[in-house]
């Protein structure tokens, strides 16, 4: 949930005006990180009238309310305000017609049909997380479908694109980080023990077993290691874990998510497995995703990778280093804003949607492929 403040904070710094609406908000965040929730309509009351109320016409004033303050919806592929009323595979031929603009983006699950999906690891990871995934099949493919064929801009990103028959705009992650609040902490570090972070919500998808049983082994054949797993923690504390931690070690079936984004900008090395092509050569061909220095670990490679860096400070400190400037030159306020700020063009004016043009060491490479090309053409 903390991408959507984030989302809503780098469109604000170009000068957007944003609203954000959850349904609840989780423990491991702020009531202030959101402008409105659907348990405060009518009141924050939990009487049963109010609750009543929202329940039948809650949506509906949810979805009024907010055709007052937006021209671009924004919403995830397991429905919109109205998904749980009789409307709800028609809320994008309402907002059409109310003359506003629809922007799908995946989150993990709202996009998950694992008959779907290429790998195995990834599949059985996401059945045991999630085992509900398997029955909603069909449910979910039918979203999938409605939001494909209605909304006016599709998103695809890093390992949630497999089940999507259409997408406009391909990007390794949508959400940014606020590069100046995450930023390392100046001073000495002390050198041991070896301080290894991991979050571990999602223990399946995240590789959990695997991280804990490195850092045991590493730890009985005397290499000063210490774990620290967060897990349902609120968001400053998992905070002060990573600022305090010496490596990142983010995920190990697929992929890289918010965890290792964070740890990048505090400038820690980061391990994550992207090791699978069929996943990655796309988004390294045309994403950024080739400049990434997360230390690529599949699962069987964890262990040594942990001792080689417990061994080697100079080095984790070039990989924190070169995170850091990943960071901000792909996943800052900066560079995402762009992004959106192009995808808004394109939605609302009708301009040509470029390719990778927020990023500036992207676009600088696609001029001169141009120039090239026109000389040539000369």
């Amino acid at each position: 949930m903390i991408s959507i403040k984030y989302m809503s904070d780098a469109m604000r710094r170009r000068g957007y005006s944003t609203t954000t609406f959850v349904y609840g908000v989780a423990s491991i965040n702020q009531r202030a990180d959101f402008d409105e929730a659907f348990d405060e309509l009518f009141g924050a009351s939990s009487s049963r009238p109010a609750t009543l109320l929202r329940a039948l016409v809650g949506p509906y004033v949810a979805l009024a309310r907010m055709l007052h303050r937006g021209d671009v919806f924004h919403f995830f592929f397991d429905g919109g305000f109205l998904r749980e009323t009789p409307l709800r595979f028609l809320e994008l031929q309402l907002l059409r017609l109310a003359g506003k603009k629809v922007v799908v983006m995946p989150y993990g699950g709202d996009v998950t049909v694992p008959s779907r999906l290429h790998s195995p690891a990834w599949r059985d990871a996401y059945i045991a997380d999630y085992p509900q995934l398997g029955e909603q099949e069909r449910s979910t493919s039918r979203w999938i479908e409605y939001f494909c064929e209605r909304a006016d801009l599709v998103v695809a990103c890093l390992v949630h694109f497999e089940a999507l028959p259409r997408w406009d705009l391909l990007t390794t992650h949508y959400y940014p980080i606020d590069t100046d609040e995450w930023h390392a902490e100046p001073g000495p570090r002390e050198t041991r023990p070896l301080r290894v972070f991991h979050s571990s919500n999602h223990r399946a998808l995240k590789g959990t077993a695997a991280v804990v049983e490195a850092c045991e082994e590493l730890a009985a054949e005397g290499v000063d290691v210490e774990l620290d797993l967060a897990e349902g923690l609120p968001n400053a504390e998992v905070r002060r874990l990573l600022t305090a931690s010496d490596v990142v070690a983010e995920q190990f079936v697929l992929g890289y998510a918010l965890a290792a984004m964070e740890g990048m900008s505090l400038a820690k090395p980061v391990l994550s497995n992207l090791d699978d092509p069929w996943y990655y050569d796309r988004f390294r061909e045309s994403t950024g995703l080739d400049e990434c220095p997360i230390v690529n670990t599949p699962v069987e490679a964890l262990k040594e990778t942990l001792r080689s860096l417990a061994r080697d400070p100079a080095r984790r400190e070039a990989l924190g280093a070169a995170g850091r400037r990943y960071v901000v030159a792909h996943h800052g306020y900066e560079p995402v804003g762009r992004m959106w700020e192009h995808v808004y063009a394109a939605v609302w004016h009708g301009e040509r949607l470029p390719f990778r043009a927020w990023n500036p060491t992207r676009a600088a490479g696609m001029e001169n492929e141009a120039v090239e090309a026109v000389t040539r053409t000369q």
